[in-house]
């Protein structure tokens, strides 16, 4: 089984209503950087993951967790 942090970055995003943009721009990152979180092409440093959390108005282990035996 693959293990892996895995994330719920997008729907958190959508049901709050922001766009790609608007949530990289109050965190500071690109969209593009939003994009490969997403996609879970990209683990975020905890700086990051905490910026998502505290905008998208959620708790870190609501936003992400690991996948697989740890």
């Amino acid at each position: 089984m693959k293990h892996g942090v895995r994330n719920s970055v997008k729907e958190f995003r959508k049901e709050k209503g922001i766009t790609q943009d608007q949530l990289a721009e109050s965190i500071s990152v690109t969209r593009q950087t939003i994009i490969a979180i997403e996609k879970q092409r990209y683990e975020p440093s905890i700086g990051t993951a905490i910026k998502l959390a505290n905008v998208l108005d959620c708790s870190l282990d609501k936003l992400f967790w690991i996948e697989g035996d740890v």
